[in-house]
């Protein structure tokens, strides 16, 4: 019998595993740093100057958002003169990481590093999400500069986190898509962000890593574009996308981390009742043949403990 280590890293690496474990009770990660504010403070400064509001007491589960109204700049074909990508070596990156992996237990659990703020994410960070989403008409020369350039920022992030912690997965983080649709049209995506993606892809498994990519918006018409790049995971993939037909057509292909209804169960409250059911809706839909983790993006810790307490104890034998 697998442990839960092991179970999961089957998931993720397309092998059949024994039965499914709660994410919770076999993973545990560290954040590469300077993309967010973590301080004391409600609000503070990133590494790249962007200013960040805290939502709520408790980073690891409330989050952060830029502040409403601030603008680093408004025109993207300002980017040279305007932005500053950190130096990594100045600011002790390794180090960092270094001092944050010391305390993960790589015996029980399948490590990762996770990368906030992508390509497209770091450019409406920084100039605003109208002013983001015009730019890929109005300069997409400078866009498309930008995009690489931050890809070989992201490239080096990666070989300082491989060296640093040794994780067994590197999650990437980019949002693409609303509840609704992607942010612009499949092509679009093609032209400007698959081909850092692909970059990204080839380097973290050159590393012996795995790559998860985090998008939780809809963004079905690109599952065939992941998978042919070679992302490993996708996560959270939200009720939005068309998961039956994703789960069909390539289900052996990628590892789908999502699936759950987490706008109906995580909210106040939600009877137990209902969480544990989603849970079990979600297994039974969507685990057969493997490549399946059932999970969402928590923020309500009550809620979060039921979900993944019903997750083992349904998932050990789901396989049975």
């Amino acid at each position: 019998m697998q442990t839960k280590k092991e179970a999961m890293l089957a998931i993720y690496r397309g092998e059949m595993p024994d039965f499914i474990p709660a994410e919770t009770q076999c993973t545990a990660g560290v954040v590469f740093p300077g993309d967010r504010y973590f301080g004391e403070n409600e609000t503070g400064d990133d590494w790249w100057g962007v200013n960040w509001t805290r939502l709520g007491p408790d980073p690891g589960i409330d989050g952060s958002m830029v502040t409403p109204h601030f603008i680093m700049f408004d025109d993207m074909e300002e980017w040279e003169e305007k932005v500053h990508f950190p130096d990594l070596d100045a600011m002790n990156a390794e180090q960092i990481l270094e001092a944050m992996a010391s305390g993960l237990d790589y015996e029980n659990n399948a490590t990762h590093v996770l990368m906030l703020s992508g390509a497209f994410e770091r450019m409406n960070e920084m100039i605003g999400m109208e002013n983001a989403l015009c730019a890929f008409y109005e300069c997409p020369e400078a866009v498309a500069d930008f995009f690489n350039a931050m890809c070989d920022y992201k490239l080096k992030c990666i070989e300082i986190a491989h060296k640093a912690v040794h994780p067994d997965i590197i999650h990437m983080h980019d949002d693409w898509g609303t509840n609704t649709n992607m942010f612009f049209s499949p092509d679009m995506w093609r032209e400007f962000i698959k081909p850092i993606e692909a970059r990204y892809a080839k380097k973290i498994h050159e590393l012996g890593m795995i790559y998860e990519h985090h998008s939780c918006g809809y963004i079905t018409q690109i599952i065939p574009d992941l998978v042919e790049i070679g992302v490993d995971c996708i996560n959270p993939l939200n009720i939005c996308n068309d998961m039956e037909m994703i789960k069909r057509e390539y289900g052996s292909k990628i590892t789908l981390k999502g699936g759950i209804d987490n706008q109906k169960i995580d909210a106040p409250g939600c009877p137990e009742a209902e969480i544990r059911a989603e849970a079990r809706r979600a297994m039974d839909a969507y685990a057969a043949g493997g490549r399946y983790i059932p999970a969402y993006i928590y923020s309500d810790a009550k809620v979060r403990d039921i979900f993944n307490d019903e997750v083992a104890k349904y998932g050990a034998n789901i396989y049975k």
